[in-house]
């Protein structure tokens, strides 16, 4: 009789330790997609800026516009190095052919650059006087922020 009772205590332990991690995942997960939602740059240039509801109007038309217009070059940046790193199959790779391939992955990352520093001209035009300095100290950070991933494993050592 014990042992019956022992084990209800156990699976009963056990089941209500499950629902707990369950709990604990769900809150950290939701939790998670919060913060992240709230720290996108667009949400942090709002409340950075202080935008009105005409600005976050107008800023949220220029973000979802060059959103779009990104999405197109990213895909085209994704093909380009496809086709650059296809060349590694042939046993012969001819260098202009090589570079051919390198100079247009260049220039799909060069038009992404200019479509976003167009943009964040665009951003910047429809910021107050009192408002630029900010703007141009918080697109720095981004860009900063973008630019400088987190570092991966350490060189690789002789």
């Amino acid at each position: 009789m014990k042992d019956l009772v022992k084990n209800k205590f156990t699976a009963w332990l056990i089941v209500l330790l499950i629902l707990a991690n369950i709990v604990t995942l769900v809150f950290f997960w939701l939790g998670h997609f919060k913060l992240e939602r709230d720290n996108a740059p667009k949400e942090i240039l709002v409340k950075e800026l202080h935008f009105s509801e005409d600005q976050k109007n107008i800023y949220f038309n220029l973000a979802k516009e060059h959103h779009d217009a990104a999405e197109t070059i990213r895909r085209q940046i994704i093909i380009n190095k496809d086709k650059f790193f296809q060349l590694l199959k042939s046993n012969e790779i001819i260098d202009s052919v090589r570079n051919n391939a390198a100079l247009q992955v260049s220039l799909s990352i060069q038009s992404l650059d200019i479509l976003t520093f167009e943009h964040f001209k665009k951003v910047r035009a429809i910021c107050t006087n009192e408002q630029k300095p900010k703007f141009d100290e918080l697109v720095q950070h981004i860009i900063n922020t973008v630019n400088n991933p987190q570092q991966g494993p350490p060189p690789f050592k002789k």
